[in-house]
């Protein structure tokens, strides 16, 4: 009886000392890595959201950019960091659910060195043919495909074992089809290619081409997402044109170093929603770039962690990509 009693008295001072922690969090300064330049989209959300928590803590939000190797630099961080809630990783599949498949050795585990707090956002790509393509729908396209054997049609990306290269690598499987892909250093290069017939498709982000789109230069054929975009209201989603959906989606998560205690990592991941789904916030901060506004919760987060992580797996297989 005695050490049943015991036993409960230590666990209701656990529990309260843990939720301390949590009303005084944060004491100090929070450290926001984001593993890319400034200027970018995971920047500019991570600075976003930085300067509304700010309001809400009381403390500074502080956004530090460790840049390169595919999100590695950061992440290592990020993962070598204190378990405390204050310093925190603005991560995208990248660092999460792909090199682990991508890279033989790395500085991190993926799935063990980091607390899932919230995916923040998803942003659904369009795929897209010059405006010259004979193809209108998505399954004429596929069509055409099938019927150049001869001479393979090509399919941009913004760089191998990427996220704009592996769901495209999926398709042609999917369909059946022999594609070349042709790799570029971003979407800056490949964009013009495009419009010019150089290749002949690819998917990028809504807020990438719609401009293009608009103006007549390239053909939006399908959009991989749940629901037509705002932005391009014409075009429809895979589904809507017969085709199994490739799960073209960039997403955005905030992670913490493993061990971080539950109570701040629910606190964090509470008030980040609160923010993040703002009417004010999300239409200057997600709407305006035809992103989705998410705010998960930290259990929703890892459940989409743990099932990414197979499906990056089977797309990186499928496409031999490596980045070692």
């Amino acid at each position: 009886m005695k050490s049943i009693l015991k036993f409960s008295l230590i666990a209701l001072a656990a529990a309260t000392v843990s939720v301390v922690h949590a009303q005084a969090f944060p004491s100090k300064p929070v450290t926001i890595v984001v593993p890319y330049a400034a200027g970018g989209p995971v920047d500019n959300l991570a600075r976003a959201l930085g300067n509304r928590l700010n309001k809400v803590w009381g403390q500074p939000v502080l956004i530090v950019n460790k840049t390169g190797a595919n999100e590695i630099i950061g992440a290592e961080f990020v993962a070598k960091s204190l378990a405390d809630g204050y310093t925190l990783f603005a991560a995208t599949e990248a660092a999460l659910t792909m090199n682990p498949h991508l890279y033989r050795k790395l500085p991190y585990d993926a799935q063990k060195d980091f607390t899932p707090i919230s995916r923040l956002i998803s942003v659904p790509m369009v795929f897209f043919v010059p405006q010259n393509s004979k193809a209108n729908t998505l399954k004429e396209f596929i069509q055409l495909a099938r019927a150049s054997k001869d001479k393979p049609m090509t399919y941009g990306s913004s760089g191998a074992g990427g996220i704009v290269h592996l769901p495209l690598a999926m398709f042609a499987k999917q369909e059946g089809l022999e594609m070349v892909h042709v790799p570029y250093k971003g979407a800056a290069p490949l964009i013009p290619d495009a419009i010019t017939g150089q290749i002949d498709s690819a998917v990028l982000g809504v807020s990438v081409i719609e401009q293009h789109v608009k103006a007549g230069k390239l053909k939006a054929l399908a959009i991989s997402a749940d629901s037509r975009s705002v932005a391009l209201p014409d075009v429809p989603t895979f589904k809507e044109a017969g085709i199994k959906d490739i799960d073209a989606v960039f997403n955005i998560g905030l992670v913490a170093p493993a061990g971080t205690p539950a109570t701040i990592v629910d606190k964090i991941a509470a008030d980040v929603r609160h923010e993040l789904l703002s009417p004010d916030f999300r239409k200057s901060n997600i709407d305006a770039y035809s992103y989705v506004a998410v705010g998960s919760t930290p259990v929703e987060y890892r459940n989409f962690l743990a099932r990414d992580y197979k499906v990056q797996a089977e797309r990186v297989k499928t496409s031999g990509a490596t980045l070692d």
